[in-house]
């Protein structure tokens, strides 16, 4: 199991965060939480840790702060840090003290986290990537000793979007159907299992016989599945295609394919690469997609001085390659930054409507200078319908933060900073324009919602009147008393007698 350790000073972030996935299902076991990175910074120090996940921005000791003196100590694990909108400036900068990868509080979802947790997994702990049953899931083959297998890997294009589809249960509403229609295709039933990792991934084996016919019958299974996906569940797929492999080599097999899944996303809608055609660029992006997310952090703010820092600083690591060193460090940008547009729920293809195939395009320009200027364009472009994303982010951010409060009101440790938060803005500014444009303070509103679910326990239901503060997101019966009294001239208990 993958250690996780989860810094926020906000409780409500660890709840959210533990709540949203089954953590054990794809590896990952959570060994502690902490408030406060002092307390996090003395654990670390002395007990081991895989996975790091924490509070950019905390009080006394930031997560910046914190990663700091852990990187000092020769400590610091595999780190991922949370954000809000307004601070990518400091995402680069937790990029530059080592940071992997990052989640915006306000996106926070099942199908963000469950692709975070794959990708985390499959690029720096590819050891625990497949468990023992040749990578676990409902349904998993032992792979054979004395044959020869080929693994497609099937992951689920746009998948935060997909996954509030099927709502909360992922496993009944989405992976069930995705499995049992595949089950039902016949040329499948023979030489091959089919098993689900989890909602977002999915895995067939197939049993060689001809290694002949492998790279003509694969392809055709991989893309009659993507096809029956997409016609009766309105589901689009990335495949990756390993080479032969013996059972001893699964493990590498099976880590290999969700690369080669990531890599489809330049190929357009239900992309399709291989190990015989992509295994080059596969082993590129392995090694190299981390490299390139100070520039994405970048292309993801508001710094434009930033970003041309980091664009000059990219394209002047890859000027002097060799063209072909030069085209492979292209895709894998563009891979990556694929991979992190689908964390922010943004759609790759809809900034690339054309759909283009990435590879044979940038193979098509014949200079560094070509690739160059369609490189910035590229980005340009991309940056475009980030910005266009933050405004109407913004524009909604309000009624973000009140489904956030409605969702949550009854957890006595509800604040402005946590809401604030979580939308990504100061709390002074949040604050002032919470009432602006909502005609209330944040507290009226919080207020407003919990004494309306109070006067609905205390007519509907049985329970005593500290019972009812409880359920109400009250932490002092006292204090609910005083507030209910205030705001409707009798007590709580006069209220459920009829004295209104």
């Amino acid at each position: 199991m993958i250690r996780t350790v989860i810094v926020d000073d906000d409780s409500l972030v660890h709840a959210t965060l533990r709540s949203l996935v089954d953590w054990e299902s794809f590896g990952y076991t959570i060994v502690e939480g902490f408030s406060d990175g002092s307390q996090a910074l003395a654990w670390l120090q002395k007990n081991p840790a895989d996975l790091l996940i924490t509070d950019i921005r905390m009080p006394e000791t930031s997560g910046l702060e914190l990663m700091r003196r852990l990187e000092e100590s020769g400590s610091l694990p595999v780190t991922v840090v949370l954000s809000g909108y307004d601070e990518f400036e400091l995402v680069r900068e937790a990029f530059r003290l080592g940071a992997k990868d990052y989640l915006l509080k306000g996106t926070l979802d099942s199908g963000v986290v469950t692709q975070l947790l794959r990708g985390l997994r499959q690029r720096h702990f590819p050891s625990l990537a497949v468990p023992d049953r040749a990578g676990g899931g409902e349904g998993a083959p032992r792979f054979r000793e004395g044959e020869e297998y080929v693994v497609i890997t099937f992951g689920v294009q746009h998948f935060p979007q997909a996954a509030r589809r099927f709502g909360d249960n992922l496993r009944e509403g989405m992976e069930k159907p995705m499995v049992e229609l595949t089950r039902q295709i016949r040329r499948l039933q023979k030489r091959t299992e089919f098993w689900a990792q989890s909602p977002s991934l999915y895995r067939l084996a197939y049993r060689v016989q001809d290694r002949g016919g492998v790279r003509t019958v694969v392809p055709s299974m991989a893309r009659q599945i993507q096809e029956v996906w997409r016609d009766y569940m309105n589901l689009e797929t990335a495949a990756g295609i390993s080479g032969v492999f013996s059972p001893g080599e699964a493990p590498g097999a099976l880590a290999r394919c969700e690369t080669l899944c990531r890599l489809a996303v330049l190929q357009g809608p239900m992309g399709m690469c291989s190990q015989w055609q992509d295994g080059e660029l596969a082993l590129a992006y392995e090694t190299g997609a981390d490299s390139c997310d100070p520039l994405i952090a970048a292309l993801c703010g508001e710094d434009g001085e930033g970003l041309e820092e980091e664009t000059a600083r990219w394209l002047a690591s890859a000027a002097g390659l060799e063209d072909r060193e030069q085209l492979s460090r292209m895709l894998v940008l563009l891979a990556r930054l694929g991979e992190r547009l689908e964390g922010l729920q943004m759609d790759f293809f809809q900034i690339f409507p054309e759909q283009t195939d990435f590879p044979r395009l940038l193979r098509s320009l014949e200079s560094w200078g070509e690739r160059q200027l369609w490189l910035c364009n590229t980005l340009n472009r991309v940056q475009s319908a980030l910005a266009q994303r933050r405004r109407e982010g913004k524009k909604n951010a309000m009624d973000r933060a009140k489904d956030f409060m409605r969702a949550n009101f009854t957890n006595p440790e509800l604040t402005l900073r946590t809401v604030a938060d979580y939308v990504g803005f100061s709390e002074k500014y949040f604050s002032a324009r919470f009432t602006r444009e909502c005609g209330t303070t944040f507290v009226g509103y919080l207020s407003d919602l919990r004494l309306r679910r109070a006067q609905e326990l205390l007519l509907q239901t049985d329970l005593r009147v500290y019972e009812v503060s409880e359920a109400a997101g009250y932490s002092s019966v006292e204090h609910f008393n005083h507030t209910f009294k205030k705001k409707f001239g009798v007590s709580p208990k006069s209220y459920r007698q009829g004295e209104k």
